[in-house]
């Protein structure tokens, strides 16, 4: 697929829509500027391949919503860029908490 066609795809919809989300998060935290780099990408890429995941999610949790697949699509895409790096540090501490325990080390003492 040429780089032109991938621009205008649902994918890079739902890139853009992630890395927004991202950075919203990252202004309302008023991080650094690293930190919002690294939400921004991280919305991204949660936003393209948690979309699926999240898209069946929107109507029990917000109500009947009028609106069509693309928005809706937009719509889980900047909310899981939002949280995605909530979410995502979150599976990551629990992991490197229980590498952390499965050595015998805690992790408040390294």
């Amino acid at each position: 697929m040429k780089l032109f066609e991938w621009l205008f795809s649902a994918d890079a919809r739902l890139l853009l829509a992630g890395a927004l989300g991202g950075c919203v998060n990252w202004l309302t935290r008023k991080a650094t500027l690293w930190d919002g780099v690294t939400q921004i990408v991280v919305g991204a890429i949660c936003a393209v391949y948690l979309s699926p995941l999240f898209l069946p999610a929107i109507t029990p949790m917000l109500g009947e919503i009028i609106a069509t697949p693309e928005e809706l699509a937009r719509l889980s895409g900047f909310a899981i860029g939002l949280g995605g790096v909530s979410v995502s540090g979150f599976f990551l501490d629990f992991w490197h908490r229980y590498r952390d325990r499965a050595k015998g080390k805690d992790r408040d003492d390294a």
